[in-house]
């Protein structure tokens, strides 16, 4: 299913003084949650990060997990947080420092991100009953908010069996097509391409989750909502560089312009310039669609090569290779678990997991070296991959 997403106003989000309590559903089926917020305008700046990806709806079930934002005008002091126990999954955060710990009540301060507010966050362990206090009602608030809800989503996802993949796709027709690999190969480069001069619909730029919807069913293939990285190397030439220009995104604000080169075709991540919108920034610019519930239909490998002049599409037969090093486990589920027992978990599911891995590594694959003069021939090129995946014809 492709929808577009509401188009936004690009920058910063103004912060209002007064409140007015809102209670709506925020869902990834079969993970949901309430969210009872006191903070103004949460739930719309809230649905301009994560819409469609994640469903944002009026009508709450009375099962779901349930979230309750306030506002919090003072965060624990220095000693407070310097002598409690700390838990840091991952270099790049986020941290969570706990401030109290029994079998009765959780008490946790979430920081460490440079684009986020820290959190204060009370959970009653068993209850799925979750309070959150933000500063205020501001973008780096809102974001934190936003990573804190994805977590609790994503940790029932997990208990259910469903796999985490660090990969890039688009959809044609309501097929997916997954673009996966180690990093600097050229993924998120293609995805671009593909949905801006190909017309295929968005689906994730980084990261993707499948599961089944029911047992035995076909995998379900979705995106996660983050931020969308942009060579600024592929905008040369390309029909959204002006609107991307001149577009005050939240990431940059007013220095997105100071941040906006041509650059020269690299594969070397220190000669990479990248610009960064969030979803709603980028379906307004680029117009593309966002496709929800795709089916997964074949698996690109891509190897972006300087040097290499057109390109060149091989079959792949060992299928274990194209799942090889991309399955997020570990470390990098740290956005994904709920490390903490802060919902209930979910009765786990190995059963459902393994047969999504199996559906997944029954996909038709290629591997496709190319070279930069894809940029100038794309759709020609994305034909000639399309088809040797045996994908439908979209014209048809």
């Amino acid at each position: 299913m492709a929808v577009t997403a509401a188009s936004p106003q690009t920058g910063p989000r103004p912060t209002h003084p007064r409140a007015a309590a809102e209670t709506f559903r925020l869902a990834l089926p079969p993970a949901e949650l309430t969210v009872h917020s006191a903070l103004h305008g949460l739930r719309a700046a809230i649905s301009a990060l994560v819409h469609p990806l994640f469903e944002v709806g009026d009508t709450a079930s009375p099962t779901a997990p349930r979230l309750t934002v306030t506002a919090r005008t003072a965060l624990p002091g220095p000693q407070e947080v310097g002598t409690a126990p700390q838990l840091l999954v991952h270099p790049d955060g986020p941290r969570f420092v706990i401030l109290e710990r029994s079998a009765d009540r959780t008490v946790l301060l979430r920081d460490g991100e440079t684009d986020s507010a820290p959190l204060v966050i009370t959970a009653t362990p068993g209850t799925g009953a979750v309070s959150v206090e933000a500063p205020d009602a501001g973008p780096a608030s809102v974001r934190a908010v936003v990573r804190l809800l994805g977590t609790l989503l994503g940790a029932q996802l997990t208990g259910r069996g469903a796999v985490f993949l660090h990969g890039s796709a688009v959809a044609v027709n309501g097929s997916s097509v997954v673009l996966l690999g180690p990093k600097h190969r050229g993924k998120s480069s293609l995805a671009f391409l593909a949905v801006t001069l190909s017309g295929a619909d968005f689906v994730s730029d980084d990261t993707l989750v499948a599961w089944e919807r029911q047992a035995g069913d076909p995998p379900t293939l979705r995106g996660w909502p983050k931020r969308i990285g942009i060579a600024t190397a592929l905008l040369a030439g390309h029909p959204a560089r002006d609107a991307f220009a001149r577009a005050s995104l939240r990431r940059h604000r007013s220095g997105t312009q100071r941040v906006f080169a041509d650059a020269g075709w690299s594969t070397a991540p220190e000669g990479r310039t990248r610009i960064f919108a969030d979803l709603d920034e980028f379906t307004s610019l680029t117009g593309a669609a966002v496709a929800t519930d795709t089916r997964p239909a074949g698996i690109v490998l891509p190897q972006a090569d300087r040097d290499c002049r057109g390109w060149k599409i091989e079959p792949v037969t060992d299928r274990a290779q194209a799942l090889g090093g991309v399955l997020l486990s570990g470390p990098d589920l740290r956005h994904y678990t709920d490390y903490l027992g802060l919902l209930p978990r979910p009765r786990p599911e190995p059963a459902v997991r393994a047969d999504v891995l199996t559906a997944l590594g029954a996909l038709p694959c290629v591997r496709v070296r190319y070279g930069p003069d894809v940029n100038a021939d794309f759709p020609r090129f994305w034909d000639e991959v399309t088809a040797a995946l045996a994908l439908p014809d979209p014209a048809r």
